[in-house]
């Protein structure tokens, strides 16, 4: 429905809402329907318009520059709307939209969001890296066109790209003429096309939200990077397509509207509030993690930067602050120069290798203010059954826990009961015994340093280098006994804040991938006694960031706390989103040993596609015959748990 027409603009009102504004810019030919499959998909409250720019003003004169089309929007929504409003635009569009910004910006009206969609601007502006990285592809990509064409069709389509690609080195490298290499088929889009070299966009003051496809063909580049730097804030959301299916394929079209959706309807799961706004999450594993909880929290508003090693999944996340590398023989160095670099309110450990760096730079640090909030009352958090001990102390239901330095000690234990060693993860140094006649015997297999072939295995496949360590210099690992409490394994993941939890979810582990390891599949329930047992634990320790709390539920409904990992667990990008539904079932990305039962439950990051694709990667190379035979080779076999 056209709601004005003057003044050398026309606005439609393409979908009724209750509460907000969003103004849609159209590409090029400024024609409402090319937003048709966003403006369907979209399920925000907001009242939806398309505005546009008219070939002639009012008084008959042409409307050819992008900052003239933004002045003359402006004037024309503010008699039609009276107030404030979000704003999108899509390629050209985005120009517009950006230019709009840049004058309610001035006039001290700024929109609180502004979303671009495959927005992009003249190359000759680009960086040089940028151009050239897209010259290349762009030449790539014709080549391998022509190459299927006839002899004779294929030298005439060559020699008109090669013209095509000399004049853009000529306009490149002299700076000047402002015609496009491109020219439209319509009056629009001649217009457009007039317009574009013609405008430089400014630095904006504000944030910007950039949607971007996944495929580069078109421009040869990533629209993403090209506007990396040129706001205060730029936070990019991925979707799957090309430069013209984002907005005309359905699922591309939706899954832009649900991208804008997000940003402008945030009420929902853990958001950043001040002095809970900057972190830097640390990572040594590689685990995938710390991507699905970096990107969960770059969606929700978080400035995240990253310090890891080099083939971390962190590597495809976009919107990142800061992007560190992780040195292996310099660690301690590499997380200060990230912190000084980040200025982070928070530091959060993605596994038990990064906790043990960040203590050890807070003991050469004790000062460190953002160290000592990172990791709570650490020095209490040693051994597993100090933890249990302090747990007990504070009213949780703790089953008997105590560190063993001599097998002998084991003697006064009745079986089943569960040997743990400090430190360890993912299942690792854990070890189930139910018959009195092994617990001596699995006392020395655990407490052992890893064995020479399993840590050049680590070494050379995970790239782990402190097992290799350890079996050098034959650290033996402290060892935990715990009595068993036979039941069901649960999750309570945390999101907390000096002592206080944010969010909490309690979840049920349907399927593990071994015994008392790490889930593979698990069941949202609500269970009052591990929710209030994580609040306790939680403010004794006096935590901050993300942690994961291990329990057994028995047949009468009792949660015994079993383990606390003060760190990033796989389950912690579900406190983003609004509360999951009691009963759901999540199969984690990626996992092995997954059944097929549950395939139709997987938690892919459908809103990050890269990181799902490299999930899909760290999936298949884990399902490799030979990587699945040396893992045969080098793993313990553990026993089935009691009954």
């Amino acid at each position: 429905m056209i709601v004005y027409k003057a003044g050398g603009v026309r606005i439609d009102l393409v979908r009724a809402g209750s509460a907000g504004t969003l103004v849609l810019v159209p590409g090029l030919e400024g024609d409402p329907d090319e937003l048709a499959g966003v403006i369907a998909g979209y399920t925000g409250p907001e009242s939806v318009y398309c505005a546009a720019p008219m070939l002639v003003d009012d008084d008959g004169e042409a409307i050819e520059t992008v900052e003239r089309m933004a002045e003359l929007m402006v004037a024309a929504l503010d008699e039609v709307l009276g107030g404030s409003y979000d704003l999108g635009g899509y390629s050209f569009g985005g120009l517009i939209a950006w230019e709009m910004a840049q004058r309610l910006k001035a006039d001290g009206r700024a929109p609180a969001h502004v979303f671009l969609i495959e927005a992009i601007y003249d190359e000759r502006f680009w960086s040089r890296r940028l151009w050239l990285t897209a010259m290349r592809r762009r030449g790539l990509n014709q080549l391998a066109r022509i190459s299927q064409l006839p002899p004779r069709q294929a030298a005439a389509e060559f020699g008109r790209r090669g013209q095509r690609l000399l004049r853009r080195f000529a306009r490149r490298s002299s700076g000047g003429d402002a015609t496009s290499v491109s020219s439209g088929e319509t009056d629009a889009g001649r217009r457009a096309y007039r317009a574009m070299p013609r405008y430089r966009p400014a630095y904006y003051d504000g944030a910007v939200t950039v949607l971007a496809a996944t495929d580069n063909r078109h421009f040869g580049c990533d629209t993403a990077e090209c506007w990396q730097g040129l706001a205060r804030e730029t936070r990019v959301r991925r979707v799957v397509g090309d430069h013209l299916t984002i907005v005309g394929e359905p699922d591309a079209a939706a899954a832009v509207a649900d991208g804008i959706g997000r940003d402008l309807n945030r009420a929902s799961g853990v958001r950043p509030s001040p002095g809970y706004e900057r972190v830097l999450i640390v990572s040594t594993m590689r685990w995938f993690s710390a991507a699905r909880l970096a990107d969960a929290m770059i969606e929700s508003g978080f400035t995240v930067s990253v310090c890891h090693p080099s083939g971390h999944p962190l590597e495809v996340v976009d919107g990142l602050a800061g992007d560190h590398q992780l040195h292996k023989w310099m660690p301690l160095r590499s997380i200060a120069r990230a912190m000084r670099a980040a200025k982070p309110d928070l530091v959060m450990c993605d596994d038990e290798r990064s906790l043990v760096l960040l203590r050890r730079l807070h003991t050469r640090q004790p000062h460190d203010e953002v160290l000592a909030r990172s990791l709570g009352e650490w020095t209490r958090m040693i051994s597993r059954a100090g933890v249990a001990e302090i747990a007990r102390d504070a009213g949780v239901d703790v089953p008997e826990t105590a560190v063993v330095t001599d097998p002998s000690a084991l003697r006064s234990w009745t079986p089943p009961v569960v040997l743990k060693t400090d430190g360890s993860s993912g299942g690792r140094g854990v070890a189930v015994v139910a018959e009195p006649a092994s617990l001596e015997r699995a006392w020395r297999d655990i407490s052992r340093p890893p064995a020479p072939h399993v840590a050049v295995k680590r070494a050379l496949v995970n790239r782990e280098l402190h097992s290799l360590t350890a079996t050098v210099l034959r650290r033996r690992p402290t060892v935990n006994v715990q009595q068993f409490r036979a039941g069901t394994d649960a999750i309570a993941t945390v999101a907390c804040r000096d002592g206080e939890v944010i969010a909490l979810v309690c979840l049920e582990v349907v399927l593990a991938e071994e015994v008392r390891g790490p889930s593979a599949v698990v069941r949202v329930i609500d269970h009052a006694g591990m929710a209030e047992a994580a609040r306790r634990i939680v403010r004794r320790f006096r935590l901050s960031g993300f942690c994961g709390l291990d329990f057994v539920v028995d047949a009468a409904g009792t949660a015994w706390f079993v383990e606390l990992n003060a760190r990033v667990t796989p389950t912690c990008h579900l406190l983003f989103d609004a509360p999951r539904p009691l009963g759901q079932v999540l199969a984690l990305f990626p996992y092995e040993h997954g059944s097929p039962a549950y395939a139709d439950c997987v938690d892919v990051p459908v809103r990050a596609p890269r990181l799902a694709e490299r999930g899909q990667k760290l999936l298949a190379r884990q399902q490799h015959p030979i990587l699945r035979r040396v893992r045969g080779w080098t793993s313990r076999p553990r026993p089935e748990l009691p009954a």
